[in-house]
């Protein structure tokens, strides 16, 4: 921006139109990269959403992982396109990084949850249905969101867990928990 206003403030008379043609050309090529550009970036999104659902990932991490991608992909094609215009982005790159920092300090117990959903949603200690044991509470499991898992107490307790200290501590699965007679026979077979 401060290379338009030098050259305007130098030009003479007759030249300003050229400097006009120069700048009109950037922007529109800039407008035509950005098409482009979340062309490709969609493109991208459609493949690792193929990607997730061969690996069979579950929906909430993939869902995710695809916004996050999408988002981060969209912010570098924009930092490019202002850079291909001639705006200086030193400073924008270095106050999304000190934003990202922020961020991620404040959020630091948020993140060590997800990251505990993403390890529990891909290993699969235990899933939905199962009865487990940990951190002193017992429950079938009801839901395992991405922060934190549902346990559904013998007593009609909801107990909510944080998936931080599900993936760190010791888990004791007691496997699917019988809720109909058919279930419960081979059970009673096999002690018999």
């Amino acid at each position: 921006m401060k290379e338009l206003i030098n050259k305007l403030n130098v030009l003479d008379n007759g030249t300003w139109q050229g400097v006009a043609l120069i700048y009109t050309i950037k922007i529109i090529t800039a407008i035509i990269i950005l098409i482009i550009g979340f062309w490709i970036i969609n493109r991208i999104t459609k493949i690792l959403n193929s990607f997730f659902d061969v690996r069979k990932i579950d929906g909430t991490v993939s869902s995710f992982f695809k916004t996050l991608i999408g988002t981060v992909l969209k912010i570098v094609l924009i930092i490019i396109i202002l850079n291909f215009i001639g705006i200086q982005t030193t400073s924008i790159v270095a106050l999304v990084g000190a934003a990202g920092l922020a961020v991620g300090l404040a959020l630091q117990g948020t993140l060590t949850n997800f990251a505990g959903g993403v390890m529990l949603l891909m290993f699969k200690p235990f899933k939905v249905g199962d009865i487990i044991e940990a951190q002193g509470k017992k429950g079938r499991v009801r839901d395992i969101q991405i922060f934190n898992t549902v346990l559904v107490s013998d007593s009609d307790k909801t107990i909510i867990i944080p998936n931080s200290i599900l993936s760190n501590g010791i888990i004791e699965n007691s496997g699917k928990s019988p809720s109909s007679p058919a279930e419960k026979a081979p059970t009673e077979q096999k002690q018999s």
